[in-house]
């Protein structure tokens, strides 16, 4: 069953996976600045256009001017990124300890003045391509900064007609103008990724959850009846030990009574005979005895209704005194 489950749902994560990839693939509206070069003063004001993304196209708005507020007909809450001219944004390769992953941003923090010419509270910085390595436990990333100094004067001239940015669009991403090393809304970007990890995991644990439900309300409904299952087989062995009796009493009866076989000898053997021993078993008669004329008792047997194939068992001998024959016979009843 955990195959084809396994089938199915993955078969369905075919079907979404092209939209959701083609919608990851493209980046947020946001409102973007994008600066023709970086001002060399707070009072100058630096030239740039603005740009519109929806849905992965932009589209200009005009140029930007500090004198009169954003056009009007904006989506509300929109992000404003800025977009710097070349060479504004530094990026470089780091290598650091796969230790390093635990804490990066302060690591990055404190080794920012070896990393790059300036130190943490000089630049805003961000990290991307983050890889961890770790056969060689080596912790590979992208570090991208922008000086503040720069970037500052930017958000003062900005702030002039009530644009606040909040990041800077790279080459491999997005460099927050906010805490170092965290994009904006981290927070609820990692509320949102735990969120989903709980959804699929529910996904996958569904089926056996509710597989183990019914396995549950099944073991307390067979709970329920076994009084009665318990009560039934004892029935039923009651009646077996009463069968079996009855069998055996018929079995008996039917190999024959052995009040009723020495009743039948008593009137068929004549009167100069008697028994010494006699055996009643499954239906085979067996008697040793005395008589004055033992062959005649092959005889006077073979008549009688209920037994047959009479036959002696061990040779006639005669007594010690010679008046009678010793014999063994074996005679077969039957009803």
């Amino acid at each position: 069953m955990l195959a084809e489950f396994a089938h199915w749902w993955m078969s369905q994560m075919r079907t979404l996976a092209p939209g959701l990839l083609a919608r990851a693939r493209l980046p947020e509206d946001a409102l973007i600045i994008a600066f023709d070069g970086l001002a060399t003063g707070i009072e100058q004001a630096p030239a740039g256009t603005l740009l519109l993304r929806r849905q992965g196209s932009e589209g200009g708005l005009g140029m930007l001017d500090l004198t009169r507020p954003l056009p009007a007909g904006l989506p509300p809450h929109l992000a404003t990124g800025l977009r710097l001219p070349p060479g504004a944004v530094l990026q470089r390769e780091v290598v650091l300890p796969l230790a390093a992953g635990r804490d990066l941003t302060a690591v990055l923090g404190f080794e920012m003045d070896r990393l790059t010419p300036f130190t943490a509270d000089e630049v805003y910085w961000s990290v991307a391509h983050l890889c961890h390595d770790r056969v060689r436990a080596k912790l590979q990333l992208t570090l991208s900064i922008a000086l503040r100094t720069q970037v500052d004067s930017l958000r003062t001239a900005l702030g002039r007609i009530n644009v606040t940015p909040s990041f800077i669009e790279t080459e491999t991403g997005r460099l927050p103008l906010g805490t170092p090393g965290q994009q904006p809304g981290w927070r609820l970007q990692q509320a949102l990724f735990a969120l989903c990890g709980v959804l699929a995991l529910t996904c996958l644990a569904t089926p056996f959850l509710r597989q183990q439900m019914a396995l549950d309300a099944a073991a307390q409904e067979i709970a329920g009846v076994m009084p009665a299952a318990n009560h039934a087989q004892a029935l039923r062995q009651q009646l077996t030990a009463a069968a079996q009796g009855r069998a055996a009493i018929a079995a008996a009866r039917h190999a024959g009574d052995a009040l009723q076989v020495l009743s039948v000898l008593t009137a068929a053997l004549p009167d100069d005979t008697w028994l010494s021993d006699l055996t009643l078993k499954s239906g085979d008669l067996a008697f040793d005895g005395q008589s004055g004329n033992a062959a005649q008792l092959i005889n006077l047997l073979s008549a009688v209704p209920g037994l047959r194939n009479p036959s002696f068992t061990a040779p006639v001998t005669r007594s010690s005194d010679g008046k009678a024959d010793l014999f063994s016979l074996h005679v077969t009843v039957s009803e």
